[in-house]
């Protein structure tokens, strides 16, 4: 998951319209199939032979507050798209009369291409990018498509300019400078028929979509119309035209989404030369945004609500999942939004400057409060385009400034989010699953969940993070960071960018790099890494054979070295996940066909053996949208072939053995899966899921594990499960502490809030509790018993015995008597809590801690209050006792309470315990004025 850390950036835009040195616009053409090409090309301005040199700050200040003033208050044009490109690089922009080019990372305008007005022409109205980074389609109103080339210039476009010697180090993926792009105009093309105004467009896998008042055009990449639709087919509204479309595709299928202007949108299901149009039942809808991942709209509206719909294709149907409102000003409406490239989460901008990001499944992370540039009491910003750099580190926020009294825009800014991200959601294995690990640009975070019991009670648990920075040699070629992986012990991380890999020692605080560069871009990590013991399993491409798919095999001892005698094991189609369990390692590949491999393994040797290979095809798995592969615990025993597959939003076995499907979905609402393979007890392990509000546990004991097979899983009969509500995003789970760890909402409303590394707001929640209130509900009362003992050691047993003894005396409390009956759960904790040295410390903190109505019912499990105190006598647990003095006065009569508080003060005054002495003392003056036998006994006292 992504969280906010640091400030917020500004950028300055500097978009300027000048025609004077722009060519004229040539005529247009028609060829003979009805589409017109433009002769002739025009000019482009690209920044090039320049150079950055060092400025006073007196000039630096001057350009800087000439850039906001011409782009806030109307003398620079504004810019009324923005695209960006497919691989997050680059952006696109175009104004009423020019065509602009931007790099990312540094932001830097690289290019740009103004033209001369002519009302024949049109106005600029959209962009879109083509199907890779090499091409642009800039759209006037009057529909004609200009396709601008993105193309690579031998010089460089800016260069560092120094007087003096000077050094600095290059930041991440600022190694090669900035890029020397330019763009050109190639051709041009115009739709069929005169005077089309351009109301929408989109871009397909295979085609570009363009959308004027009274027709949609599907087009291809080289300009042939493919078909056309009747805008009247779709809507019959004449006073709506449309504003947005989606096209989504899936296999032979296509769906389109078609949003107008009155706040209404329609679906139109395609298959073959068949289409079916259905609205959706929603008005008032501003926007649109499309997950391929978990095959999702989301949608926009007015009211600030933002509603998900599962897409279904093949039953021509979107279904309603989740849907939320602001909450931190209702009266906004959804100006933006952007999925992130995992498809993991959304970002939504609001109309009054508001940037919030929630999970799939409705989860709200973190939410910013962007604030103008300049006079901020007067302008709101708000979002026109929401951009992921590449990595998903960086969010881009492009706005209007619009004047809070009225809807005028009066300028336009851009600024910049960083974020951090979990290593779980870029890699399902064991170690990213023990403990929280993060990652930015140029940064791993590692948490090891290092608790003390008074950080648990208050929810303030002690921050110890160790922070490893990417060396810079390495980031600053190779950024962005692809996959983060750190090993069982948390001893070890490794990370992969664009090529190569390093890893770190956090014991030495050192990183291992490649012996040179060239092997560093020999390989690129493409599909995930993992650690196995004392290997690091990385899933490449060889760029030096072809780029041909590999899974190689680094020792932690040696130097990172290709050259040297390193396993290796060739694929014939890349990987999109791995995992590894005990000694076997699941890959599955591209091709939907998943490998078993075997491992044998030394300080010193590894040997790989293939087992087996399974076509998942037949189980109907997208192997483009797995997002995690483990092996079914209980199957892994005798090896059976039945695998637990995060699909999209949806969590299923997948098997033979499960019928005619061979796949039974265990939850549709999943936003991330583990499991946990310690064992503790009779348990043998356990899978984790978190599906927005709940972390669900199946227990999966050693029974089950040796019976082998699925059902543990998926026969009700046989399943056992938990649910627990975190109230925070757990992204680990440490099984050997009994508790699932993760970080809390993150709000940041003002621009002036600052976020740090040391200020991520992780928390900690106890779940051994809720695992053993539901065995002893179940009545596997020996079962709860050698599990709890397995944390008797932990500094918090204590604090989560007390806990499962309030929430279970509580429950029973709240139910009538006849409903509780022989269910009754209360007397097997107490039975359990027996075996335990601090069980009377327990009951004690549990009863101060509840109401005096409740105190009957509890020591009457415990064979009454006045045995109790006596109990504590005879094991010499003096402060216990001391403490069950007021219990032990409510319950039981004044005659049986003298005679145990002069017992009590006589070893109290025999061990020398001042303290206690007092305290008795102080509650026997307490109570004196409504007891008179604690009136009697205090004067009895006071004669000694």
């Amino acid at each position: 998951m992504y969280w906010r850390i640091d400030c917020t950036e500004h950028l300055l835009l500097n978009v300027r319209d000048d025609p004077t040195n722009s060519p004229p616009r040539p005529s247009p053409r028609t060829e003979a199939n009805g589409v017109q090409k433009r002769a002739g090309r025009p000019r482009s301005t690209t920044y090039s032979a320049g150079s950055i040199g060092p400025a006073s700050a007196q000039s630096l200040a001057k350009h800087q507050a000439a850039a906001v003033d011409r782009n806030h208050f109307g003398e620079g044009p504004l810019v009324v798209r923005w695209a960006g490109s497919p691989d997050g690089y680059l952006l696109a922009g175009v104004t009423r009369q020019g065509v602009y080019l931007w790099l990312v990372k540094p932001f830097v305008q690289l290019s740009s291409l103004i033209y001369e007005p002519a009302e024949e022409l049109g106005q600029f109205v959209d962009v879109i990018w083509g199907v890779d980074d090499g091409m642009l389609f800039a759209v006037t109103s009057t529909g004609y498509i200009y396709e601008i080339a993105v193309y690579k210039r031998d010089t460089p476009a800016l260069e560092y300019q120094f007087s003096a010697q000077h050094y600095y180090v290059r930041g991440p993926g600022e190694a090669a400078g900035i890029s020397s792009l330019g763009i050109a105009q190639k051709r041009t093309f115009r739709l069929p028929g005169t005077g089309a105004t351009v109301c929408a467009t989109a871009a397909g896998p295979d085609m570009a979509m363009v959308a004027t008042r009274s027709h949609v055009y599907r087009l291809t990449w080289e300009g042939a119309v493919i078909s056309t639709t009747a805008v009247r087919d779709i809507y019959d509204n004449p006073l709506a035209q449309l504003r947005q479309i989606l096209c989504i595709s899936d296999g032979g299928l296509r769906t389109e989404l078609h949003l107008f202007s009155d706040g209404s949108a329609h679906v139109l299901f395609c298959s073959g030369s068949e289409a079916v149009v259905r609205p959706l039942e929603q008005s008032g809808i501003t926007v649109l945004a499309y997950n391929p991942t978990s095959r999702i709209v989301a949608v926009g509206t007015t009211g600030s609500e933002v509603l998900l719909y599962a897409v279904a294709n093949r039953e021509q149907s979107l279904d309603l999942i989740t849907q939320w409102v602001l909450e931190h000003d209702k009266a906004a409406h959804v100006a933006a939004l952007t999925w992130t490239p995992d498809g993991s989460a959304l970002v939504c901008g609001y109309s009054t400057g508001h940037v919030v990001m929630r999970t799939v499944l409705g989860f709200e992370l973190n939410a910013t409060r962007l604030s103008s540039q300049i006079l901020p009491e007067f302008l709101v910003p708000s979002p026109r385009l929401l951009h992921w750099a590449p990595g998903a580190t960086r969010l881009y926020v492009f706005s209007d400034c619009v004047a809070a009294s009225g809807d005028s825009v009066c300028g336009q800014q851009a600024d910049v989010l960083p974020f951090v991200r979990a290593a779980l959601n870029v890699m399902a294995c064991e170690g990213n699953s023990k403990r929280v690990c993060m990652f930015s640009d140029d940064k791993v975070l590692l948490h090891h969940c290092e608790f003390e019991a008074h950080d648990l009670a208050s929810q303030q648990p002690e921050l110890l993070w160790h922070v490893a920075h990417v060396p810079p040699d390495y980031i600053s070629s190779n950024w962005p960071l692809r996959y983060v992986a750190t090993d069982a012990d948390g001893l070890h991380i490794a990370v992969a960018g664009t090529n190569g890999l390093a890893c770190f020692s956090v014991a030495s605080h050192k990183w291992r790099l490649f012996r040179n560069q060239q092997q560093e871009a020999s390989i690129s990590c493409v599909g995930g890494l993992l650690w196995y013991r004392e290997y690091l399993i990385v899933a490449s491409i060889n760029h030096e054979c072809g780029d041909s798919p590999q899974i190689l095999f680094f020792a932690r001892t040696r130097p990172l070295d290709t050259t040297s005698d390193l396993q290796t094991v060739v694929l014939e189609s890349p990987v999109v996940a791995m995992s590894c369990h005990d000694s076997i390692l699941l890959v599955l590949c591209r091709n939907n066909v998943l490998y078993q491999y075997a491992i044998f393994d030394d300080m010193n040797f590894i040997q790989v053996s293939f087992r087996c290979e399974i076509e998942l095809s037949q189980f109907g798995v997208d192997p483009l949208r797995v997002r995690s592969l483990q092996w079914v615990p209980s199957a892994l025993f005798d090896g059976r072939p039945a695998f637990l597959v995060h699909e999209g939003i949806a969590l299923k076995v997948i098997g033979e053995e499960l019928g005619e499907s061979g796949s039974v979905v265990v939850s549709n609402r999943v936003e991330f899966s583990i499991t946990s393979g310690v064992n503790f007890g009779n348990m043998h392990s356990t899978v984790w899921w978190f599906s927005g509000t709940h972390l669900y546990a199946s227990l999966i004991s050693l029974e089950d594990f040796m019976d082998g097979g699925t059902g543990p899983l998926v026969d009700g009969a046989r399943r056992r499960m938990m649910r627990i509500r975190p109230e925070f995003f757990p992204v680990a789970i440490s099984a050997d502490k009994g508790m699932a760890v993760g970080l809390d909402q993150d709000w940041t409303l003002e621009e002036h809030a600052v976020i740090g590394l040391g200020k991520l707001p992780i928390r900690a929640k106890l779940y051994l509790h809720n695992i053993l209130d539901h065995m002893l509900s179940d009545g596997a009362e020996q079962d709860a018993l050698m599990y709890a003992a397995c944390f008797e050691h932990l500094e918090f047993f204590s604090h989560a015995m007390e806990i499962l003894l309030h929430e279970v005396l509580e429950r029973e409390m709240d139910q009538s008597l006849a409903i509780r009956g022989a269910d009754v759960v209360l007397p097997r904790v107490v039975a359990m809590l027996e075996n335990f040295s601090a069980f009377h410390e327990i009951v004690v903190h549990c009863a101060r801690k509840t109401e005096a109505a409740f105190w009957s019912h509890l020591f009457a499990c415990v064979g009454g209050p006045e045995k109790f105190f006596r109990l504590c006598l005879d094991s010499n647990q003096l402060e216990t006792a001391t403490q069950s003095l007021l219990i032990l006065q409510t319950l039981e009569p004044a005659s049986v309470n003298e005679d145990n508080i002069l017992a009590l003060l006589h070893r109290v005054v025999a061990e020398k315990n001042r303290e206690l002495c007092l305290e008795i003392l102080r509650f026997l003056k307490m109570t004196s004025e409504s007891d008179p036998a604690m009136n009697r006994l205090l004067g009895r006292l006071r004669q000694l």
